[in-house]
């Protein structure tokens, strides 16, 4: 039967190939320039790759991928019975070296129940070897031995020979006979500790595949990285494209700085629907290179590193297991990062210079940092600058567009120069001053660029005891260009400097390491380099013989430490450019602490100073809801916004900061406005039924206790007069005697009122001469100060909140309004769970607000006690200065774009959930720290995080 539909998919297919070939033109120039430079260039690739080379080409280009979130930890159910277990189990083993035949015959001898065993040898009298020892093997379902080329080592026969008989299982082991590790010499210690780690005991084994059998979604279990695989490794290195390659085949996108998970030295259990993505990409022995003792860069280099992305983009997750070797998983790994925390980054770099007579420096994470968190977020908030200041739409597309025509014509990196030269052809850029746009972004840069304070120190000490210190970089800056952003303490430290555009040599290729001896007249081995990239900064140099100093980038360390893993967005590099401003920040700040204290980081990352715990957890979540707060002050047309003591205290002060770098806020006043719900509610009476309004909440304590921290210690004494103490003595539950307080509080309540309309008088002329109208802004919850507030006034208030719960209602006197920033009603979230931790830092230096008095018809406020000591006001006062410093360098960044910064609530707040749940610690300091809970009658309590 003729497909009724088949004609439209051709169309589509055509319309979309002819799309697709117009964009191509465009990108390099549009009109008959551009055509004839692709009909060029394809005529250079068919020649180079052959016809079906380059349809694969054009096929992986037209793919697109999807991110994949970072994984998140799993609680893994525990093992059923192997007895139990109804999977279809096999082992693939690779037997390059057919003298460990026996010694992984032993191993195998551990399996609990029949496994079908699939053998690879490379010749023929390897496979009458192996056979002969595989052969006695018990509970062999079946022996399958065949010889295969010398090619892809251990991969290819897994996905190419033996493809049908693994796809006809449930459950396969692969393991192999690995003798060597990075450096090339025999590691038999590292092939013993995987394959100890997968087949170490019947015990071992059996708890394996009955996690498989009880975790349907399990799909992978491998070991922990050997301790001799380096930090570094745990990255793309030199497979970075065929990995990208690969995975636009498999629908899936390569983050190219990520840190990664994957099964070092490839010995694992997968699940084979895990691996099926692998299996449908329908590779070929031909595909693999011959073997010349590659250490990294080939394909089956590339499949290794895939194995764990292509299980988690099929929905399943990778379970690691600890070098221990308790029978427990992970849902990621370490990879080794303690490694790189045993010394300060001066320590480690004066121990490897100290026999080099050169030493070279990477510049950009390295003796700099942006404060975003990736370089596409800095390139995205400069494609948002120039929007707003030429007007161009899509300048990131056509930047990039522009670096790519330039790199292909000249065959080599160039310069900004010569990549705006391209930019101005490109259709859509024509009519725009390119010239102005190429110096705008050299400012960008010159306004981003901050020193890496300890990497810049460590090396000026070395370039004063008499070093020689040159800066080599990949990058489209040339030397001039350099020194007009740079800020001057870095500019000035090389002698020297090689940078690609200039010199046409690349360090992630290989030419830069090979030329550069030469080019200084000295030898590798006298050579010493520093710098963050795995790559081009330690893998390359290291492999020609420099010595080589690794320094963790910022933003990896969200990678690498697992009590900073949380932090990751789940979009990598193409995340909104404010989440990478903020994440960007807070990166560099660990990364400062890194440099300096390596001690702080281990199972949980220690916060020594009240200064970095303002600028962490604080600082982020105040920028956020300020932000939110202005912007929703001008929607709504209010002209000044009220913050409320004492939260209000530090709330202000950094708004007046925000308001400083936004035009916007120029008309828009804050005040600091001395309200509590105790001097605003005595004056909000007005008759017995507004004594309601006062009995919200709980509340455990005497009545005398009750008046005091609600009514005042003036109503407190009254109702003493006329009640006496013994009354005042009883005890008081709120919800519960909500009713009863009214009733006991009668014969009193002509006094009560008297009092109330006193301090009604003296705060409606502090409200006259110093508030106004406007948005209540405040931590939250229930809005109860609002709703006095306007009682108080009859002023109409709107409320903006970190956060409310279900009596936020109340607010709707007068026609008012409250909106909440980190969590809709009564969901309870990290603000509610850390209210009175939140309340112990945000607090002013003056005790809690109780009254206004009038004396000379000026009102004059009146202050209960402060309620923590000097030394707890003193940390207070540090961790306010952090989370302004947080502000500033937010606002610094962003410039009159400020108002802009709108963070994802949810991973904005991951900083307070860490300290919370104390992944991050502080020091004893903090104990220090309490917070007055008179209202609920608690008195003076700690302000312990975490949920109480």
């Amino acid at each position: 039967m003729t497909d009724p539909h088949a004609s439209t998919r051709i169309i589509g297919r055509l319309r979309d190939a002819i799309r697709s070939a117009i964009a191509v033109v465009n990108r390099h120039g549009g009109g008959l320039h551009g055509l004839g430079i692709v009909i060029i260039k394809s005529l250079h690739l068919l020649r180079a790759l052959g016809l079906k080379g380059m349809l694969n080409r054009a096929r992986l280009a037209g793919l697109s991928a999807k991110p994949s979130a970072p994984p998140q930890p799993v609680d893994f159910a525990p093992p059923i019975d192997v007895e139990r277990v109804e999977l279809t189990v096999g082992v693939m083993a690779h037997m390059f070296y057919p003298d460990l035949a026996q010694e992984f015959a032993d191993a195998l001898r551990a399996m609990p129940r029949p496994f079908h065993l699939l053998v690879s040898v490379v010749d023929d009298d390897a496979k009458e070897a192996v056979a002969l020892v595989f052969g006695e093997i018990p509970l062999l379902a079946s022996l399958q031995i065949k010889v295969v080329p010398n090619q892809g080592r251990d991969i290819a026969p897994m996905l190419v020979a033996f493809r049908e008989e693994i796809l006809a299982l449930d459950v396969v082991a692969h393991i192999h006979t690995k003798k060597s590790l990075y450096t090339g010499s025999e590691q038999s210690a590292w092939r013993r500790y995987l394959v100890s780690s997968l087949f170490g005991s019947t015990e071992r084994i059996s708890w394996i595949l009955g996690t498989f059998a009880s975790n349907p979604r399990l799909g992978i279990i491998y070991p922990e990285s050997h301790r001799a695989v380096p930090l570094w490794a745990h990255t793309w290195l030199g497979n970075l494209a065929q990995c990208r390659d690969l995975g636009r085949l498999m629908g899936l996108s390569i983050e190219p700085a990520a840190y990664i998970d994957f099964p070092a030295g490839s010995m694992f259990w997968a699940r084979v629907d895990a691996l099926r993505p692998l299996y449908d990409l329908k590779l070929e022995i031909e595909g693999f290179p011959t073997e010349s003792g590659q250490t990294d860069g080939t394909l089956q280099h590339a499949i290794e590193r895939l194995v764990v992305i292509s299980a988690r983009n099929r929905g399943l997750m990778a379970g690691v297991l600890p070098a221990d070797g308790c029978l427990t998983l992970s849902s990621e790994g370490g990879r080794n990062w303690e490694q790189y925390f045993t010394a300060k980054v001066e320590e480690r770099i004066r121990a490897s210079a100290a026999l080099a007579k050169i030493v070279s420096v990477d510049v950009f994470d390295t003796l700099v940092v942006r404060p975003f968190l990736t370089p596409d977020g800095s390139r995205a908030f400069l494609a948002h600058r120039v929007e707003h200041e030429f007007g161009l739409r899509d300048f990131a597309q056509y930047r990039v567009q522009a670096e790519a025509l330039c790199r292909m014509d000249a065959g080599c990196d160039p310069d900004l120069d010569a990549i705006y030269r391209c930019f101005a052809t490109l259709p859509g850029c024509r009519d725009v001053a390119a010239d102005r746009i190429r110096d705008f972004e050299l400012d960008h840069e010159a306004q981003q660029m901050l020193p890496r304070q300890a990497v810049v120190e460590a090396v000026a000490r070395l370039v004063r005891e008499g070093k020689r210190v040159v800066a080599v970089s990949d990058m489209y800056l040339n030397t001039t260009q350099l020194a007009r952003v740079l800020p001057a303490k870095v500019r000035d430290l090389p002698a020297r400097w090689f940078v690609s555009c200039e010199t046409g040599l690349r360090k992630d290729t290989g030419e830069a390491w090979q030329r550069l001896p030469e080019l200084e007249s000295t030898t590798p081995g006298n050579w010493m380099h520093l710098g963050d990239n795995e790559l081009a900064d330690v893998q390359r140099p290291h492999d020609r013989g420099f010595r080589t100093t690794h320094v963790l980038r910022p933003s990896a360390l969200l990678d690498v430490v697992p009590s900073l893993r949380m932090l990751r967005p789940a979009h990598g590099s193409s995340t909104a450019w404010q989440d990478q401003l903020w994440l960007g920040l807070v990166a560099n700040r660990f990364a400062a602490i890194a440099d300096r204290m390596p001690e702080a980081f281990s199972t949980n990352v220690r916060i020594e100073e009240p200064h970095s715990l303002g600028y962490l957890v604080i600082g982020p979540l105040l920028m956020d809801y300020l932000t939110w707060t202005s912007r929703l002050a001008l929607e709504r047309g209010m002209s000044r916004i009220l913050f409320l003591s004492r939260e209000g205290y530090l709330l202000e002060r950094a708004f007046r900061v925000l308001k400083a770098t936004s035009p916007a806020l120029s008309k828009v006043d804050g005040t600091y406005l001395l309200a509590s719900r105790r001097g605003v509610g005595t004056p909000a009476l007005r008759s017995p039924a507004d004594l309601n309004a006062l009995l919200g909440g709980s509340f455990n304590g005497t009545l005398a206790e009750l008046l005091s921290s609600r009514l005042g210690r003036n109503v407190a004494g009254a109702v003493a007069s006329q009640l006496g103490p013994d009354r005042l003595a009883m005890r008081v539950f709120l919800p519960e005697m909500r009713a009863v307080v009214p009733e006991l509080l009668a014969p009193a309540f002509d006094e009560v009122l008297k009092i109330a309309a006193r301090e009604r008088e003296a705060y409606q002329a502090y409200w006259a001469s110093a508030a106004g109208p406007g948005l209540v802004a405040d931590l939250g919850y229930a809005g109860s100060i609002q709703a006095h507030l306007a009682r108080l006034t009859g002023a109409t208030l709107g409320g903006a909140y970190f956060a409310t719960n279900d009596r936020i209602d109340q607010v709707q006197v007068h026609g008012g309004w409250a909106l909440a920033r980190y969590q809709d009603t009564n969901v309870a979230g990290a603000i509610v769970a850390n209210d009175l931790f939140l309340e112990s830092l945000f607090t002013s230096p003056n005790g809690q607000f109780s009254h206004f008095e009038l004396n000379d018809g000026v009102a004059r406020p009146v202050f209960l006690g402060p309620e923590q000591d000097a030394r707890a006001l003193s940390l207070v006062s540090h961790i306010q200065d952090g989370a302004l410093s947080f502000v500033r360098d937010a606002c610094h960044a962003a410039g009159d774009h400020a108002l802009d910064l709108a963070f994802a609530t949810d991973l904005v707040q991951e900083p307070l959930r860490a300290f919370a749940s104390g992944r991050w610690v502080a020091g004893e300091w903090i104990s220090a720290l309490s917070v007055g809970d008179t209202f609920s009658g608690r008195g003076v309590v700690s302000a312990k995080v975490g949920p109480r």
